[in-house]
């Protein structure tokens, strides 16, 4: 089985972005033994539009060191899709890293060097086509065809299918955060797809066992129920808007980025509306565990929409570790860890699952259930990379 020296992620944002984390970079902070290469998104013409910055900054090469990590920007990252031209500045970025792995690992770099790319990074296909790594791991997160903001859109949809097709074609290992995404993308591929799960920091989300409470919700009437994470099209606002009128003593507390055209506005409005409802916005994620800290239950709202229901959400494990009781409609992430999560069949029976999780949690259990998750760590879930990937590349 081959030994590697070298992985190179494909980022899924760019390493400094604030206020969502990813799966790419926690793996590639988990990544051991190897040299770890982290490749900055391109941020594509809209991006490059949304901040001109961009613009001059991305005419040339740019690295830095985080903690271990070398983060490398290709320049031309602003180039669109459309004609092609993202493929040309991938092809000519493929190029110049070809020649960094080669001064380094010695022209047979393709043996030792790991590239992972994830179904986020389907803007690539020309980078990985002109790169042609030996050992390419594909890591299918999102249903990416059921996906909204994929599917509603012709060119973005046939630009994921072209990545796909070679990803699948060319990837000796494949895998996906859920069983239900490996077994439809195995059969619409023709091929076996693994299960690799989204994983969690133990350490950083443990604390919430002891650390004092964040000073925003600290005063709030009680229970504090906590929604944290993006809200967008899987994100029931509906069972929220029930949630808040069925439970008008409770405090409802959302913290993380709403994104905007990706919800029904009218019914976030509604939401923000109500008096027991606070909006935080986006907060660091240093910070995350203080807030946990100051719930008395953890919220998973998710709707059963195609691309919800096959996730494997990342908030789920980093819940899940800080030993809190959590609610959750019915999901099949859920159920493996039905034990400690209270779940409901749809909105109407949300709010007596949170009142179970109020009713029935108990410091032994979320002593359990912490405990549960060291099995669950990134660390974890690197081992399991390249385990997958050694044997798939022997």
């Amino acid at each position: 089985m081959p030994r590697f020296s070298a992985a190179v992620f494909l980022g899924m944002n760019p390493w400094a972005h604030a206020e969502i984390q990813d799966t790419v970079r926690f793996l590639a902070k988990a990544a051991a033994g190897v040299d770890r290469i982290y490749l900055n998104p391109p941020p594509g013409a809209r991006g490059a539009v949304k901040n001109p910055r961009r613009l001059t900054e991305g005419l040339t090469w740019r690295a830095q060191n985080a903690a271990g990590i070398e983060v490398l920007t290709p320049p031309f990252g602003f180039a669109p899709v459309f004609l092609g031209l993202q493929d040309l500045a991938g092809a000519a970025a493929a190029a110049a890293l070809k020649k960094i792995l080669a001064e380094r690992y010695g022209p047979g770099w393709r043996e030792s060097t790991l590239v992972y790319a994830s179904s986020w990074s389907y803007t690539q296909t020309g980078f990985l086509k002109a790169l042609a790594p030996r050992h390419l791991f594909f890591h299918i997160l999102d249903d990416s065809f059921a996906f909204p903001l994929i599917a509603g859109r012709p060119r973005v949809l046939a630009e994921n299918r072209k990545f796909y097709a070679y990803a699948m074609a060319k990837a000796p290992a494949a895998a996906a955060v859920s069983g239900e995404l490996a077994a439809k993308y195995g059969q619409l591929y023709r091929r076996t797809v693994h299960v690799l799960k989204n994983g969690v920091d133990t350490e950083h989300f443990g604390r919430a066992a002891s650390a004092p409470p964040a000073p925003e919700v600290a005063g709030l009437p009680r229970p504090v129920l906590l929604y944290t994470g993006s809200v967008n099209s899987w994100v029931d606002l509906g069972l929220l808007i029930h949630l808040a009128e069925s439970l008008p003593k409770a405090s409802l507390v959302l913290v993380g980025h709403y994104y905007r055209g990706t919800a029904d506005e009218r019914l976030w409005q509604k939401l923000l509306a109500r008096p027991n409802v606070h909006w935080l916005g986006v907060k660091p994620y240093a910070r995350l565990p203080g807030f946990l800290a100051g719930a008395d239950v953890l919220l998973l709202p998710r709707t059963k929409a195609e691309h919800s229901r096959a996730s494997d959400p990342l908030k789920l494990y980093e819940y899940l570790a800080s030993g809190k009781p959590v609610a959750s409609i019915e999901l099949p992430a859920a159920a493996e860890f039905g034990d400690f999560v209270y779940t409901a069949g749809g909105p109407h029976d949300f709010p007596a699952a949170v009142a179970r999780a109020l009713d029935s949690h108990s410091p032994p259990k979320a002593a359990r259930q912490a405990k549960a998750m060291e099995a669950h760590s990134w660390r974890a879930r690197w081992e399991e990379l390249v385990r997958l990937a050694r044997a798939a590349g022997a």
